[in-house]
């Protein structure tokens, strides 16, 4: 039962891995998920923020990067 319960659980995780890098080999940013994860940031007014989201569509290495710390 146990020896089940940890094939199960490995197979998740490998699955897990497996969706990880399909994302990261198609390699494209999500601009509406960047959008909806930059706006829920708190401590800043809308403006600010907008100029934050314009700031990393611009730069899109950076862009990745922060979609990948939000996940």
């Amino acid at each position: 039962m146990y020896e089940d319960d940890g094939v199960e659980n490995l197979s998740k995780q490998i699955g897990d891995v497996a969706f990880t890098i399909q994302s990261l080999s198609k390699n494209q940013l999500d601009v509406n998920a960047m959008y909806t994860e930059v706006m829920k940031i708190e401590g800043f007014d809308e403006i600010t923020l907008m100029d934050a989201f314009d700031h990393l569509a611009q730069n899109e290495m950076l862009a990745k990067a922060f979609m990948a710390k939000k996940c």
